[in-house]
């Protein structure tokens, strides 16, 4: 028996041995027979891209996958950038591929079968739901497509399969204490921090594109921004008891006019953050208070009313305890899987030529 050594796999099998110098050969004479195309033309399409074990894995099947992506791809990128994420694309679908036939190996390996009646009912069901019961159309499009009847019933019985050994060796192996729920929760406590948020409302003005002239009260010309002086007069009337949000469906510009004003709760950090400018003038006012104009550098005068408050805290334990099951689940599980596929690449014949 030969001995043959793959990225530190040792497989004892002169076939592999054999099957790997054949398709190197066939690859070999695909590439010589392109001589004339440029070193980074794509490869043929029917081309060997990889051997799992006794599988051949094609450009086709890649190329299926990675069609729209890379459609997209060329409607935005070009030269070198594109053949780089052409490439990355292509690579991703095949190491894909590789784990798909890897796991579709081992449950043929274990005498797993999948009955004609499961596969059936789906087809059935494929037909029902999308076509309204119309099997002809169903066909027609198989057809359109260019795939066979065959080789959908095919596709139905190995997503089953996928699915089942992921289930099997993944999900029903997982299990979340509650330990482990408030391990993860003491250990992530700045995940559940909620910031300080005020409650603010706005009204807004934006600056004259041109500013103006009048006469001061020396009798000389003063330049001046109407829409500043109008500002003050709203700052004004609200100094002297006038409602806020009436004046904010008055005067402002914001989007937010019909509403009084009215921004809702806002932070200084993160997705709710405020324009970090105006923060410091509203951090230290109370349920009640305004700012006088602010003059922003983008070109706006601001007025900001706070309506209320809510101090820093950490949400309970008890509000997140689902959220962080599912974390941990989730966690626990892309580890068991990369575990898994580990273990079965290990024990497999595997050779890329892309």
């Amino acid at each position: 028996m030969g001995c043959f050594l793959e990225k530190g796999v040792v497989v004892r099998c002169s076939y592999h041995f054999c099957l790997v110098v054949i398709v190197q050969l066939i690859v070999w004479m695909g590439l010589t027979s392109l001589v004339t195309v440029p070193a980074r033309a794509q490869l043929l399409a029917d081309g060997i891209a990889a051997v799992v074990n006794d599988k051949v894995i094609t450009y086709v099947q890649i190329n299926q996958q990675v069609g729209e992506t890379e459609k997209l791809l060329r409607e935005h990128l070009q030269g070198e950038e594109l053949f780089e994420r052409v490439k990355e694309a292509k690579l991703n679908v095949l190491r894909a591929l590789i784990e798909r036939e890897l796991i579709l190996q081992d449950f043929k390996k274990a005498g797993g079968f999948i009955p004609d009646t499961y596969v059936n009912e789906r087809v059935n069901d494929e037909i029902r739901d999308r076509y309204g019961g119309d099997r002809v159309a169903f066909i027609k499009t198989l057809y359109e497509r260019g795939v066979t009847m065959q080789k959908f019933r095919q596709e139905i019985q190995d997503t089953a399969v996928v699915g089942y050994m992921r289930n099997k060796n993944i999900v029903q192996t997982v299990l979340v204490s509650p330990y482990q729920i408030e391990q993860y929760y003491q250990q992530n406590l700045r995940l559940f921090q909620q910031d300080e948020q005020i409650k603010v409302s706005t009204i807004v003005l934006r600056k004259s594109l041109f500013p103006s002239q009048k006469t001061g009260p020396d009798g000389k010309q003063i330049t001046y921004d109407p829409q500043e002086e109008i500002a003050k007069e709203i700052l004004y009337k609200l100094d002297t008891g006038s409602d806020f949000a009436e004046l904010a469906k008055s005067y402002s510009e914001g989007s937010n006019k019909e509403d009084g004003g009215e921004l809702g709760w806002v932070t200084q950090n993160g997705k709710t953050a405020i324009r970090s400018d105006l923060w410091p003038f509203i951090a230290k006012l109370q349920p009640g208070q305004h700012t006088d104009v602010i003059t922003t550098a983008d070109g706006f005068y601001y007025i900001l009313q706070v309506e209320d408050r809510k101090k820093a805290s950490v949400t309970p334990l008890e509000d997140v305890r689902s959220q962080i099951e599912q974390q941990v689940i989730n966690e626990e599980s892309q580890l068991r899987q990369q575990q898994w596929l580990d273990s079965l690449r290990a024990k497999a014949f595997i050779k890329m030529f892309l």
